[in-house]
């Protein structure tokens, strides 16, 4: 199984950090103006700015490395 390790831990995370990259580059060279954030008028419902709040918390605590149980 150290195999398998090693292939989640050590390889795909730079495999999917290259793809997004190369895809991210790829896109803005061909559609360019359509780069654009539509979500931000998901905010102005009542509704979903909990929703929100709570995920950017929740962003910002596994990013910091903190663990709430």
């Amino acid at each position: 199984m150290d195999w398998l390790n090693q292939a989640l831990f050590g390889f795909y995370p730079y495999i999917a950090l290259g793809v997004l990259a190369l895809g991210s580059v790829l896109r803005f060279d061909r559609e360019q103006y359509t780069w654009r954030t539509g979500s931000s008028q998901l905010l102005r419902r009542k509704q979903l700015v909990l929703g929100s709040i709570l995920f950017h918390v929740g962003i910002l605590a596994i990013l910091c490395g903190t663990r709430w149980a």
